[in-house]
């Protein structure tokens, strides 16, 4: 018995001392966190739109209706930078609006955006649930009067009506040159005077809604009267005036231009005049058409369009002034702070279209 107790006692001290000998544990140290790079700032495009999907809509094609093909430069730098497709048709002004209401009878859209144009023909295309309301964010730093409160339509330039005079014709009837609208009535501008036709025209329908708004139904209609012998005839496009002056086939053409000063400078023989008693003009809009089977891409482009790069691109392209005070004004382009320009109330104007186009139709023939 002794002795196991003291083989016990040499095994209990054995395994005491190995105890005791045995390495204290050591505590791994934590690792210092590893440094996450900083976020590269995103690039700054000058544009965005959350319905924007680059990788869905890259290639998709939207068509669209406008009253001039020099927006095929600005639909091209849009595609560059969305991937998305603009296919124009250019129809005139009073041809959209029936266009529209023709499709929208039969129930198929077959463009899903307007652009450019008469504020009034928007107006009276969303009076008649033609057009697709979408308030665009980038909308908020227009001025009221460029856009509608409703999101039906948005300005993007401005268009102001002028006159294009041809100063050779001037100087050889020994006429004196228009400064106000009743010099257009000179007895030697009898048959001299180009305007476009008011249900085709946003320039004439604008002229002849603006004399009745500004000079009352009465005076208005008695002005538009004796303008009216004035004109040999009625072009169907607000561009054709100016070039009948250019070759000479008039001396005077109401026109209309984004301010600027290119007919003067390719024409020598050719002078732009703001009227000094006041002149018409209006944004040109742009809309999605309700009905589209493309409406997340067509408020791509409206977003796009109204950004500080689209319209930096617009003023480029058009060589306009722009509805954004945030985009330069582009070199040459008339600043309209010099012009007077007429009080206008396009929604006034728009509910009174058909009754004043039937008016003028009355007095034409």
């Amino acid at each position: 018995m002794k002795k196991f107790l003291s083989v016990f006692l040499i095994l209990m001290m054995i395994i005491s001392a190995v105890g005791c000998s045995k390495p204290a544990e050591t505590v791994p140290a934590t690792p210092a966190p590893a440094e996450t790079p900083a976020e590269a700032p995103a690039e700054d495009l000058g544009w965005s739109s959350e319905y924007y999907d680059a990788e869905a809509m890259k290639g998709l094609t939207l068509n669209m209706y406008a009253v001039t093909d020099n927006v095929r430069g600005i639909l091209d730098v849009f595609t560059e930078d969305t991937g998305i497709v603009v296919e124009n048709l250019t129809l005139k002004n009073g041809e959209i609006l029936q266009r529209l209401a023709s499709e929208k009878e039969a129930g198929v859209a077959i463009a899903d955006l307007w652009f450019t144009g008469g504020a009034d023909t928007f107006i009276d295309g969303a009076q008649k649930g033609l057009l697709h309301a979408y308030k665009s964010p980038e909308a908020e730093v227009l001025s009221a009067n460029m856009k509608d409160a409703d999101g039906f339509w948005h300005g993007t330039s401005l268009t102001i009506v002028n006159w294009v005079v041809n100063t050779k014709l001037i100087e050889e009837k020994g006429l004196k040159m228009p400064e106000v609208w009743d010099d257009l009535l000179d007895p030697g501008l009898t048959g001299q005077v180009s305007m476009p036709d008011p249900a085709s025209s946003g320039t004439a329908f604008n002229v002849v809604s603006s004399m009745l708004e500004l000079r009352g139904e009465t005076e208005g209609w008695a002005y538009l009267d004796k303008l009216i012998p004035q004109v040999p005839f009625f072009t169907p496009r607000g561009s054709d005036p100016a070039n009948m002056v250019v070759n000479g086939e008039a001396i005077v053409g109401i026109n209309a231009s984004n301010g600027d000063r290119d007919l003067e400078v390719a024409n020598p023989h050719i002078k732009l005049v703001y009227p000094s008693d006041g002149t018409g003009w209006w944004p040109q809009p742009v809309a999605v058409i309700e009905g589209s089977k493309n409406i997340d891409a067509s408020k791509v482009f409206i977003d796009w369009i109204l950004s500080k790069r689209g319209m930096a691109v617009m003023a480029e392209v058009r060589n306009a002034a722009v509805a954004r005070l945030d985009v330069e004004r582009p070199e040459g382009i008339i600043d309209i702070n010099t012009i007077k320009l007429f009080e206008t109330d396009f929604q006034a104007n728009a509910e009174k279209r058909d009754a004043i186009l039937e008016e003028w139709q009355k007095r034409v023939k």
